[in-house]
């Protein structure tokens, strides 16, 4: 009996007629299987209860009801896989291409969301990243910072150490420097050149408030931070694998940095690059007490000084505490700590009252890269999106046509007795088939161009802590997009394919039968065209504003021109000994066979600049510009002669400007225009904005403006002074600030031929001098220039290959659906041929269906764009928000393209034969 009741069910199931309450349904078996006990003699009660007790008891009827359901279900999900893969095989071609254009769409967004999820989401490989907070925000403190900052984002080491010692809000607070200083690193008894190594200073506790545990040895802790601990340092584990072949024994040895001995304690977990995301990280971890040993150079230290902000702070809130509320308590320390300090004199009385701290998440860590990239990362994921949407219209297209071929094949079926919604699953079915192989393949595009993205958008570096390897997350969205994916460009097509009546497999003919499908795809390409326009005039917006960039008169010549980092702090020099180490390293470099010259610089343009100071005027009336920011930079002689800057008046710096001579200073022509305006600056004087500094030099000379500063921030006018002469500022911030600027880090050389072939002669030069004077970066400068224009060729390439891909597959789309349309009107065209028509007038018929879609997309997709031009007008070079030239060359590139697409089927059509036209039917 039960076997029985079983096949009834999947008969019911089969047909699709079952649609009663599933108590109905049982109580309708049960009155079935009494009726034949009746039949078989018994009375109508006795046979209820037989029946009942044959089942025993309802509950196992329903149960046995809800199991053939699921098998049922089950069984027909499986035949519909078979079926999909059934139809897919035998259409190769098709799913080629569907395949081919989801894997493109699907691997751009997956790519993009793999640059987005590591610079963005990602969390740091720490314990509970989730209640690590920041004391502070802001991402482009690198240094140190004076005075007030309104909204704080690093601190001074004597507030954070009050923070630490009397707040009670966190479980832990911890401190790191915000600048990752360049070490010389040799092992202790060994003879080798030394390695250059980036470092960071952190508090004793900060591995422990991340929650991390070595990968060897130990990590620092609070008996490590004490000014009369042994130094100890923790080296990262990528340095102790790639340098020391992870040697085991490094671990407890001693490391000579900068000279002085420190012994390795451990190694940093595998995965762990620092708090920040940064090119380049840190190699090398040492304790906040060890500052003083290496930076102080017998001033004050860092470590000591109050006002002087260098420090991140991070710490794990305690559970149940409300963020807001700590931040208003961090808040009025912060006033009450800067009263107590005596900095509630003058102007700054005011201005107390308006200091801050925002407490913000700190488990993704401190990126300025994060915060500089974000609006083109946004940009970057609309595109990526746009092409998506455009893959997804021309598959909707593909299957439009493929279900509207099919319409009669789909109304026989129906007529047989199928289900509506039994065809409809089975074309999702195929259509979720097809989305994830595409998914699949496209995980192998997203790793190439992930790949790509990285060395576009860290061009230069040496190292990038982010993996284009696809992880847990990527494959999830890999595989959440793919399904999306189905469901989008799937759904409609189902549904309009499964349109059709039973009557109408015994009667329609080809051109009755795909009468639904053709409203549709017009849609779908007026869709696609207005996409691809917006796609064009955005890529062709953003390429514009780069060809601006690289096409900036800088001020400087960078052809020709050889640029080199070194650390004479790292290698021991004090600043007694500069002097005579800049003359003899540069005349030893201009003795090389093809330098022109060679120049020491504390800065360069669009290189490590700059210092950011205010100046006070000697003998000017008012205080009307002392506010106003100037960048500054110390420079040798030759400096402007070798980088290539010209000069407007006066002379340059020269080896008779020494310590005993009248301070001299060098200005561009914007410092004369703000300070000097309608004057001769030759001759005036100048000086920092303490009281009683404005005539410490006197300007000699007046250089070409000149691009200092990335060519996105505001240029700020400049000066340089000498590195043979310094001031006194006493004890304060300014002394340390005069002696830290006498350590040039950068040497230009401008030669003759490619200067990456004077690599090796610069290298032995150098080592002639000083075998400690280590090289941590040289380049040549035109590619110090390219790599300052990072982020905006990263956003000009990819939205140009999306925008290049967007065309491509709405060209595909227009010539797939207008071929169609071809092939469906094929008994139209042979009768209007018949008629008296002509191949022109054929071809103009096609072509007018086929372009009028597009030319409403193009009215469409021109007025998406001016809206997304005014909206990019703050990321775009020299470019206004509506340009008509660029947005002209997308309409007619798209013109085009559409033109060629539908003019292939339309000379097609124009080729038939009206005698084999009339045939088809």
């Amino acid at each position: 009996m039960i076997a029985r009741l079983r096949a009834l069910w999947r008969n019911f199931f089969d047909r699709g007629t079952v649609n009663r309450d599933l108590d109905e349904e049982i109580r309708g078996y049960l009155e079935m299987l009494a009726a034949e006990k009746v039949r078989g003699g018994m009375t109508p009660d006795e046979a209820l209860r037989e029946a009942r007790r044959e089942f025993e008891g309802v509950e196992q009827v329903k149960q046995s009801v809800r199991d053939i359901r699921t098998g049922v279900s089950m069984d027909t999900m499986m035949q519909d896989l078979r079926y999909a893969l059934r139809t897919l095989t035998n259409s190769a071609g098709f799913s080629a291409v569907v395949v081919l254009t989801l894997a493109f769409g699907i691997g751009a967004n997956t790519a993009v969301f793999t640059l987005i999820h590591a610079v963005m989401l990602k969390q740091l490989p720490i314990a509970n990243p989730h209640q690590l907070y920041r004391v502070g925000e802001g991402e482009f403190f690198c240094c140190e910072w004076g005075g007030l900052q309104d909204t704080w984002g690093t601190f001074d080491y004597q507030f954070y150490k009050h923070l630490r010692d009397t707040d009670p809000s966190f479980d832990q607070i911890a401190a790191f420097s915000g600048s990752t200083p360049s070490f010389n690193l040799r092992r202790a008894g060994l003879s080798s050149v030394a390695q250059s190594a980036n470092g960071e200073y952190v508090s004793g506790n900060y591995f422990s408030t991340l929650g991390l545990q070595a990968a060897a040895g130990r990590l620092l802790g609070p008996a490590d931070d004490r000014p009369d601990a042994p130094a100890a340092v923790v080296m990262g584990f990528r340095a102790w694998k790639q340098q020391y072949a992870s040697d085991p024994s490094l671990i407890g040895s001693t490391l000579l940095i900068n000279g002085l001995p420190v012994t390795l304690v451990g190694i940093a977990p595998q995965d762990f690059f620092g708090n920040r995301l940064s090119a380049n990280p840190p190699e090398l971890w040492l304790p906040l007490s060890l500052q003083p040993a290496f930076e102080g150079q017998g001033q004050k230290s860092l470590l000591y000084s109050s006002g002087d902000a260098w420090l991140y702070v991070i710490g794990r809130l305690k559970p149940g505490l409300s963020p807001a509320a700590v931040q208003t308590r961090l808040t009025a320390e912060l006033q009450q700590w800067l009263r107590a300090e005596h900095r509630d004199r003058g102007e700054d009385k005011d201005k107390i009252d308006k200091q801050h701290i925002r407490l913000t998440p700190g488990g993704a860590g401190i990126s300025s890269f994060r915060d500089g990239s974000k609006s083109n990362l946004w940009l970057l994921s609309a595109a990526s999106i746009l092409v998506l949407l455009i893959a997804c219209a021309n598959l909707a297209n593909l299957l439009l046509a493929r279900g509207a071929s099919r319409q009669q094949q789909t109304a026989l079926r129906l007529a047989l007795g199928a289900g509506r919604s039994r065809l409809i699953r089975a074309v999702l079915m195929e259509s979720l088939l097809l989305s994830l192989t595409g998914g699949a393949v496209g995980l192998g595009v997203a790793y190439a161009a992930s790949k790509a993205i990285l060395v576009l958008a860290f061009r230069g570096a040496t190292y990038v802590p982010i993996s284009a390897s696809p992880s847990l997350p990527i494959l999830g969205f890999a595989l959440c997009l793919s399904i999306l994916t189905a469901i989008v460009f799937a759904v409609v097509p189902a549904w309009i394919g499964t349109r059709a009546y039973p009557s109408d497999g015994l009667r329609l003919g080809s051109r009755g039968a795909t009468r639904h499908a053709s409203r549709p795809q017009k849609v779908l390409i007026i869709v696609q065209a207005a996409l691809s326009v917006v796609l064009l005039a955005v890529a062709g917006l953003v390429t514009q504003s780069l060809r601006n960039l690289e096409k900036t008169n800088l001020g400087f010549q960078p052809q020709g021109r050889l640029v080199a980092t070194i650390n004479f702090k790292a290698a021991g020099y004090t600043p007694e000994r500069l002097p005579a180490t800049y003359q003899q390293v540069q005349n030893r470099l201009e003795q090389i066979p093809g330098v022109r010259s060679a120049s020491l610089s504390l800065n360069s343009p669009q290189n490590l600049c700059c210092i950011s100071l205010n100046v006070s005027i000697g003998g000017h009336p008012d205080n009307r510009l002392e506010n106003i920011d100037v960048g500054f930079s110390r420079v040798s002689p030759h400096y402007f002669e070798t980088i290539g800057t010209p000069l407007q008046r006066g002379r340059a710096f020269n080896q008779n400007d020494t310590q005993a001579s009248p301070h001299v200073a060098v200005v561009d022509e914007s410092f004369a225009r703000t300070f000097f305006p309608g004057e001769d600056a030759i001759g005036k004087h100048f000086g920092s904005s303490l009281q009683g500094h404005g005539y410490d030099y006197e300007i000699v000379g007046i250089v070409k403006d000149t691009a200092y500063r990335n060519l996105g921030s505001v240029q700020r006018p400049m000066y340089f002074l000498p590195f043979s002469q310094t001031t006194s500022f006493g004890p304060s911030g300014y002394q340390r600030l005069e002696a830290g600027t006498l350590y040039a880090y950068l040497i230009e050389l401008s030669v003759t031929g490619a200067p990456e072939s004077y690599e090796k002669a610069f290298r032995s030069a150098l080592a002639e001098i000083d075998p400690n004077l280590s090289v941590i970066n040289l380049k040549s400068y035109t590619e110090q220039v390219a790599i300052q224009f990072n982020q905006q060729r990263l956003l000009a390439r990819l939205t140009g290959l999306f925008s290049l891909l967007a065309l491509l597959l709405a060209s595909l789309g227009l010539y797939g659906v207008t071929a169609y349309n071809v092939s469906r009107r094929t008994a139209e065209i042979g009768i209007r041929m018949a008629l008296g028509a002509n191949r022109s007038n054929v071809v103009s018929m096609v072509l007018r269906g086929a372009l009028l879609q597009v030319a409403v997309g193009l009215v469409i997709g021109t007025l998406i764009a001016i809206v997304c031009g005014r909206y990019m007008a703050h990321q775009l070079y020299g470019v206004s928000r509506f340009d008509p030239w660029v947005l002209g060359g997308a309409i007619l590139v798209l013109s085009a393209c559409a033109l060629i697409a539908g003019l292939v089927p339309a000379r097609r059509a124009a080729s038939i034969e009206p005698v084999e036209a009339l045939r088809i039917e």
